[in-house]
């Protein structure tokens, strides 16, 4: 496959550290095998220290400077994996992805989401129907990353489903939906579909 696959696709500075340590990280190991320790880690067939893969801190930073729940999570590494892939994206990472979304971690499924923010329209828009489920996960902030994705890779019947999280408590959700809204409508042409919160 030719390299240009792995070539990394960086937001800009604003995304701050995550992305300068992904883009470091490329620097130090190279794009393929980031991309590809990444769907590794992310699919579980790989575990930080294993022989011949780079140090998990490339990716992790310094264990003091983690979210203390995020420490202590047994499934750190998969999050870590799907991190990457959100500013280092590779077509064969999508199988991973896809099956992340439905991880029994949030952190993982929210993290997968945001992989689907980023890339919806490389491989990843068969995630629709999933990622359209996680409206109604257990965990606030997987909802709002999952309606944050509907908008990469939601269809416009999705939009029915984000106008009723534009009034939603969560102001962090209902803000993701409606920026979701007016996705879609740009993807679909569709200005009727923007969001129209009744306030």
């Amino acid at each position: 496959m030719a390299d240009r696959y792995w070539e990394v696709n960086l937001p800009g500075p604003a995304e701050g550290e995550e992305a300068a340590m992904v883009t470091a990280a490329v620097e130090h190991v190279g794009g393929h095998r980031l991309a590809d320790w990444a769907v590794r880690l992310l699919s579980g067939r790989a575990r930080p220290g294993d022989a011949g893969d780079p140090d998990i801190a490339l990716i992790r930073g310094e264990a003091d400077t983690l979210d203390p729940e995020l420490a202590l999570d047994p499934h750190l590494p998969r999050m870590l994996g799907a991190r990457v892939l959100v500013h280092h994206w590779h077509p064969r990472a999508a199988d991973a992805v896809l099956a992340g979304l439905t991880d029994e971690s949030a952190a993982v499924r929210r993290t997968c989401c945001r992989v689907v923010a980023a890339h919806g329209s490389e491989g990843l828009v068969p995630a629709a129907r999933t990622v359209e489920a996680l409206l109604s996960d257990s965990d606030p902030r997987v909802r709002s990353a999952a309606a944050q994705a509907l908008g990469e890779v939601g269809r416009e019947s999705t939009a029915s489903a984000l106008q009723g999280l534009l009034m939603d408590p969560d102001s962090v959700l209902a803000s993701a939906a409606e920026d979701a809204l007016d996705r879609l409508a740009e993807r679909f042409a569709r200005p009727d579909l923007r969001s129209e919160p009744e306030y």
